[in-house]
């Protein structure tokens, strides 16, 4: 059984949507512990025609990750569980396609470029990871990529922000890479700093 952590998340992110907004802030991280996160979107993006489509699943307020890639010049859609962090992302990003919804069952359709679930994903279970790896590799299109953050081993890790417990759930490196190979893409980077980059080919034309 999961630690009741898990089953809060959601409400966590929505009571402290206002201090989750002031904490990341509208600037990316850079070189903060593990993350270099501009270098990681530079990957992600690399080859990109202009205005290759973007899903970022668990988006939060749409900041800061959400708007580097408005910024790029990539349309994005925007998916997050907590009304006060979309509301936060609609009113200050309107460009973006921002919705309501978990990505446990509320995934978009379509074919995207990109799929982003940056800090997000490990928010889950290991069980809800393996249920929804497949689905959001299914959206990534020819010559797309996947790219999320994850835990080095199988297990759950209870961290804290704000007072409160903060669950975070991960899948063993080879069940990882088990799931995006037979889901067809290429591993780019398999967890290096945390992070899993996958791609897709792009299928020759006839």
């Amino acid at each position: 059984m999961s630690h009741p952590a898990a089953d809060r998340i959601i409400g966590l992110y929505q009571d402290r949507a206002a201090d989750w907004i002031r904490d990341r802030g509208a600037a990316l991280r850079q070189h903060e512990g593990d993350w270099d996160e501009v270098a990681w979107l530079d990957r992600f993006c690399e080859g990109w025609p202009p205005g290759a489509p973007v899903l970022d699943v668990g988006c939060g307020s749409g900041w800061p990750m959400g708007a580097a890639l408005l910024a790029r010049g990539f349309p994005v859609t925007g998916l997050d569980a907590a009304p006060d962090l979309i509301a936060h992302a609609r009113a200050t990003l309107p460009c973006g396609d921002w919705r309501l919804g978990d990505m446990r069952d509320n995934l978009p359709d379509g074919a995207f470029r990109g799929v982003l679930a940056w800090h997000s994903l490990f928010h889950l279970t290991p069980e809800a990871q393996t249920l929804l790896l497949p689905a959001l590799a299914a959206r990534v299109a020819d010559g797309g990529r996947l790219m999320f953050t994850a835990g080095p081993a199988h297990g759950e890790a209870i961290g804290e922000w704000r007072g409160e417990p903060l669950y975070h759930g991960s899948l063993a490196p080879d069940a990882y890479r088990r799931l995006l190979v037979e889901a067809g893409l290429t591993v780019e980077n398999g967890g290096d700093q945390g992070v899993w980059l996958a791609r897709r080919a792009i299928l020759s034309a006839k």
